[in-house]
């Protein structure tokens, strides 16, 4: 009987004992969440120092950035022109204008890629840009020169008159020999300005943009020398 009585006690002693470690383990379980987070420290990862050299970093990358907006636009633009432009490449098919879409439509497609890598502060960016810049600048002057070959004031009289117009104006031969006087002294003139002109805004253009992206990799480097790499690490993942 008393060896009973003792087993019992034992019995009930370990199981207040088991009740004790759950209600223990209960309250452990119901206070986990206030825990600490295991990343998180009493003092800030970063310190003001740290504030003063990101704020420094922005400053001297200002140049750089506006480059990479310049290049962001210029592709966007650039690639945009070209695939309005294919529909009529394929209506009125020619060498010359298949070569003007599918040159336009590369230029601004490597831009993109250049505004890419000026963003991420490549010093090769720089040049990579520019003789981008230079190879629009030969599309558009190949372009010119195909066209002003191609001229043919033959052609430029049959435009000026269509077939109907010019047997209305045989009875008066006067005037339709006129009008290809007029159109063979005045069609060349037009024709060959044009293209000129297009040619040397081309240069102006594209050759200024050309020098101004040679030009930042001076700012480029600068930035990179001054800037910290995590810091330059912060502005990529951060697609600033």
């Amino acid at each position: 009987m008393e060896t009973g009585v003792a087993d019992g006690a034992a019995v009930f002693e370990v199981h207040m004992g088991d009740t004790e470690m759950n209600t223990s383990a209960g309250a452990v379980l119901v206070a986990e969440p206030e825990r600490r987070a295991p990343f998180e420290t009493a003092d800030p990862p970063l310190t003001e120092r740290h504030y003063a050299e990101v704020r420094q970093a922005v400053r001297a990358r200002r140049r750089v950035k506006g480059a990479a907006r310049t290049a962001l636009f210029s592709g966007a633009v650039t690639l945009a022109i070209g695939l309005l432009a294919a529909p009529f490449a394929l209506i009125w098919p020619s060498a010359s204008g298949v070569i003007v879409v599918v040159g336009v439509c590369a230029v601004g497609a490597v831009e993109l890629v250049g505004y890419g890598r000026m963003r991420r502060a490549e010093p090769s960016a720089a040049r990579f840009l520019g003789l981008n810049q230079l190879a629009l600048l030969g599309v558009v002057t190949l372009y010119c020169v195909m066209q002003m070959a191609a001229f043919s004031p033959q052609e430029a009289q049959a435009a000026a008159m269509s077939p109907e117009v010019r047997s209305q104006l045989s009875a008066v031969p006067e005037m339709a020999r006129s009008i290809d006087n007029l159109v063979l002294q005045w069609a060349p003139i037009v024709t060959y300005g044009f293209y000129s002109l297009v040619i040397g805004l081309s240069v102006c253009s594209q050759g200024g943009m050309a020098l101004y992206y040679f030009t930042r990799r001076k700012h480029i480097e600068r930035f990179n020398r001054a800037t910290p790499e995590w810091i330059r690490r912060l502005f990529v993942e951060m697609k600033a």
